[in-house]
């Protein structure tokens, strides 16, 4: 950003040269990149950074340069004595948007000649490689310059209905922005523009509109000063492609507390160079002013960050010099922020001002530095163990875009469910957000197929959005899809994978159980998992409506699963332990048992007998045929008992099995077969 070195010495006392400007901002933290001769002045081109518009102007770098270098500031004089009539009589401003406009304020210098601006403003402005215009204009943009604030000028005379309306842009109407060649723009209702009773004047922050332009016919002006919001200025200024030098203001943030000085100050100019006379009062329009806030920092703490023995005076004066109102308490600094940095916040934020002003070059610099490794955090841990068993067990990971095709994501919409789309639709037809992983994986498993790829294993992590009325539901969750290649198998491969990932992730102590389920649509057999009594997801066989627009060769079946249910607070410390010392004796038991009867129930129902020998009990097979009944099914279990002090003999584990036998018996009606 180009300043003018004769325009910042009017702020300094004493003066400081060029070369000193640039090496104390440069210091600062305000590099100089470019240096311009403009005759008998010099243009030194400062980089900006963006949370600092306090100091796109020469006050602000002024301010800087005092106090690095001990220098005083010296403000300009900005009274303006109003004689006039009230300015009420002339004009009224009303403002829908205070969100977008915290204030707005107007006003009126009747009676002004417009002319030349004097030589001292248009040397600096000239300096800085503007043109002058005016000396309405030439005002404005001198107090642009000078304090950071956006203001502008209207004719008065042709604000039709003697009014001022801060709002949003009506869709499809026009407005013609001041500037030679420009071309009438088409407003899309997303804009704040200020307007009159007709039209708008201007684009809020942006521009002014050649509609009310000041010319030198003009008599009677208002002065606008005023805030919007960052966001929407910049917004309106890539939409439109216009930019402005109060744009780059307005997005770096302009403070309500710092309009009234900067309008009494181009009031000021205006009545000496142009004459007029200045209406009493303000017509203003917003939200309420925002009180200035305070921030702390610990002088102890600052001396550990900068690693140097600052004290306590020093910071004290270093604060004061930058506008700062600091006081000291029992090595506390309690300060109130200036209301034109926007930029401080925290504890930090202090200490890094202490350190700018005393040169980061002074800063010491240790040859080494002592660190202590901080622990992995235990979610990290347990999404890398989760990583590794998929993997181990056969699976690839994918990582997919969260935007799907509505004939994607519609199969898989629970039924109290509702899509959520996005508002911008340019991402080629995927404008909705997924419902679920398994579209995504299904579309990645399609692309495999048509280059070949077979037997094939997917997983993913990621998010998930719906909305249940007008509530948002956003998910983290675990994808899996597999190709089956034994139809006979069934679900029992991809349940497998899920309990040695729960047993890995969870231990061995952790409780999965599998509920059949038909309430999932997009699963033609599907099921419920809990884990530990709470819901971790869904498994099945994908229907036919989910995977009929992907075209696959194979039927796959597929599970999604709560992340934050399945990592719970990390994983489980795993400790080895030695194999078994001695040999385990192992009994099959194929049992009849109606078709009601669910695996789960048994395993239950064994465990709950809390048998002193069984190691464990594991399902081997289920059999169905014409000889048990079609109601009826054969299930096979196994069971191992095994001591951890000696070798067993059978008629040690013939009395537990029997008991088993019984228990089943009286417990599912359950019949024995030989």
């Amino acid at each position: 950003m180009l300043m003018s070195v004769r325009w910042m010495n009017d702020y300094l006392d004493p003066p400081a040269t060029e070369v000193e400007q640039g090496e104390l901002l440069t210091a600062a933290g305000f590099p100089l990149e470019d240096r311009i001769d403009r005759g008998d002045d010099i243009a030194l081109d400062f980089e900006m950074m963006s949370n600092r518009g306090d100091c796109t102007c020469h006050v602000g770098l002024a301010r800087e340069i005092a106090a690095i270098s001990g220098r005083s500031l010296v403000l300009p004089d900005g009274s303006a004595e109003a004689q006039g009539a009230s300015v009420d009589e002339f004009i009224t401003v009303s403002n829908e948007a205070p969100e977008a406009c915290p204030l707005y304020t107007a006003r009126v210098i009747r009676d002004v000649n417009v002319g030349p601006s004097p030589e001292f403003i248009a040397q600096r402005l000239t300096a800085r490689g503007d043109i002058p215009r005016n000396c309405i204009v030439d005002a404005s943009n001198f107090v642009l310059f000078e304090y950071g604030q956006p203001t502008h000028a209207f004719d008065l005379d042709t604000l039709a209905g003697g009014t001022i309306i801060v709002r949003m842009a009506n869709k499809g109407e026009t407005f013609l922005p001041l500037g030679d060649g420009a071309e009438p723009i088409t407003l899309t209702g997303s804009e704040l523009v200020i307007a009159d009773a007709e039209k708008p004047v201007a684009l809020a922050g942006v521009k002014g509109g050649a509609a009310t332009a000041v010319t030198n016919a003009t008599k009677n002006i208002l002065l606008e000063a005023a805030t919007f919001d960052p966001v929407l200025v910049r917004r309106t200024s890539r939409l439109h492609g216009i930019a402005s030098d109060s744009s780059f203001r307005y997005e770096r943030g302009v403070s309500p507390l710092q309009v009234d000085a900067a309008a009494e100050r181009f009031a000021a100019l205006i009545l000496e160079h142009a004459g007029g006379t200045l209406c009493q009062g303000v017509a203003e329009a917003g939200a309420a002013l925002p009180q200035r806030h305070e921030v702390t920092m610990r002088t102890d703490r600052c001396r550990t960050i900068l690693g140097q023995d600052t004290s306590d005076e020093s910071m004290l004066d270093v604060l004061a010099t930058l506008g700062f109102e600091p006081a000291i308490k029992d090595g506390v600094i309690h300060t109130t922020v200036p209301f034109q940095r926007g930029d401080i916040h925290r504890e930090i934020d202090l200490v890094e001002e202490v350190a700018r002003m005393q040169g980061y070059d002074e800063l010491p610099v240790h040859d080494s530095i002592t660190i202590r490794p901080a622990a992995p955090q235990p979610s990290i841990v347990g999404k890398r163990m989760l990583d590794e068993q998929l993997v181990a067990e056969g699976f690839v990971e994918s990582v997919t875009h969260t935007l799907i095709t509505e004939s994607l994501a519609g199969p898989f919409v629970m039924p109290d469910h509702q899509l959520l789309r996005t508002i911008d639709d340019r991402d080629g037809g995927d404008t909705l957000l997924r419902p679920s992983i398994l579209p995504s994986l299904l579309r990645v498993r399609q692309h495999n197929q048509s280059h070949g790829a077979t037997a094939l294993r997917l997983f993913e992590r990621g998010s998930t959005f719906h909305t249940v009325g007008d509530t948002h539901v956003e998910s983290m969750n675990l994808g899996l899809l597999a190709d089956v290649e034994n139809e006979d198998d069934g679900l029992r491969p991809l349940l497998g994978v899920i309990e040695r990932l729960v047993k890995r992730l969870r231990g061995e102590q952790a409780s999965l159980r599998v509920l059949p389920d038909a309430d999932v649509p997009w699963f033609a057999l599907g099921a419920t998992l809990e884990l530990d009594g709470t819901t971790l997801g869904h498994m099945g066989l994908l229907a036919d409506d989910a995977t009929r627009v992907h075209d696959l060769d194979l039927p796959v079946v597929a599970a999604e699963l709560d992340l934050a249910v399945l990592l719970g607070d990390g994983a489980a410390d795993l400790t080895a332990q030695p194999l078994p010392a001695h040999p385990a004796i192992e009994r099959d038991l194929s049992i009849i048992v109606s078709e009601q009867v669910h695996w789960d129930a048994l395993d239950r129902a064994v465990d709950a007998m809390d048998l002193p020998l069984l190691e464990c009990m594991t399902f081997v097979t289920t059999w169905r045929g014409k000889k048990i009944g079609s109601d009826h099914k054969s299930v096979t279990l196994r069971l191992r008992f095994r001591s951890t002090e000696r070798t067993l003999t059978h008629e040690e584990v013939d009395g537990p099995v029997d008991d088993v036998v019984d228990m089943l018996r009286s417990s599912f009606e359950a019949q024995l077969r030989t």
